[in-house]
């Protein structure tokens, strides 16, 4: 009788730690694109999972949304951090970590590219257009850096707070593409001479991706960490390394 009783309590503590956490618990890194420096978020997400317990191991390369997508479905990892939840995306999802916006800015005195219609339209065409030379701000996005009509405009930077409207100030380029995050951060006078064009690069909450085979009692925990995380915003997204803005729940994802 003994036996068996431990033999149940044996059990038990083992299906308690699968569900603490998942025996792999696989990602891709989150670097910059074409290169091997971590993002904001792919440092976010290795914090987040060290403080839950279960750290993350990594998946070599460093491919685009659709193959990390591929390789979720197909089992062959465990998650993806930072993914918006679609009608097409039929994962497992986390609570939202955030909010993830990037917008075309341009100075207020120049109202002519709010006629921009599309992407690489003609009238995007003769605006000289400052991208991010690094970091990933969804596929299509990734597409202008290569539309033959549109990238001889691109300047590729690496983005900083202030730097990138200084050079809309300076009349170095037309259109810049930046993070709300950044754009947040100016002083109010500083915000007031620009504007926000209605052509949405990213937009939308970011949630945590799972796999099917995640036992949901772990993505519950996992929930419970955010939900904490989210009362503290100065400890879940550390002072000067604002990796995404509160999430709202009235936002759209459509990346």
């Amino acid at each position: 009788m003994s036996k068996l009783l431990l033999s149940g309590l044996f059990t038990t503590s083992l299906l308690a730690t699968a569900a603490e956490c998942p025996p792999q618990l696989r990602t891709f890194h989150l670097f910059e694109r074409q290169s091997t420096a971590p993002t904001c978020v792919d440092q976010w997400q290795q914090a987040f999972f060290n403080e839950l317990g279960c750290p993350l191991s990594f998946v070599e390369g460093n491919p685009g949304t659709t193959v990390r997508e591929q390789k979720l479905r197909a089992g062959e990892i465990e998650l993806v951090t930072g993914l918006a939840q679609t009608a097409q995306r039929t994962f497992q999802f986390s609570k939202p970590i955030g909010s993830n916006n990037v917008y075309f800015y341009r100075l207020k005195s120049a109202p002519q590219w709010d006629n921009i219609g599309d992407w690489c339209d003609t009238v995007m065409q003769q605006a000289r257009i400052l991208v991010p030379a690094q970091g990933y701000f969804g596929e299509t996005l990734e597409k202008l850096r290569q539309y033959p009509n549109c990238s001889k405009w691109l300047i590729p930077y690496s983005h900083t707070t202030v730097q990138p409207f200084d050079l809309l100030d300076k009349g170095r380029t037309d259109l810049m593409v930046s993070a709300e995050r950044h754009f947040a951060a100016l002083p109010a006078e500083r915000r007031a001479q620009y504007q926000q064009l209605k052509l949405v690069v990213v937009e939308g909450e970011v949630h945590i991706a799972f796999a099917a085979h995640v036992a949901p009692a772990f993505i519950k925990r996992v929930n419970q960490h955010i939900a904490k995380g989210l009362q503290n915003p100065a400890t879940f997204h550390p002072k000067g390394k604002s990796c995404l803005l509160p999430p709202q729940s009235s936002a759209t994802a459509v990346h």
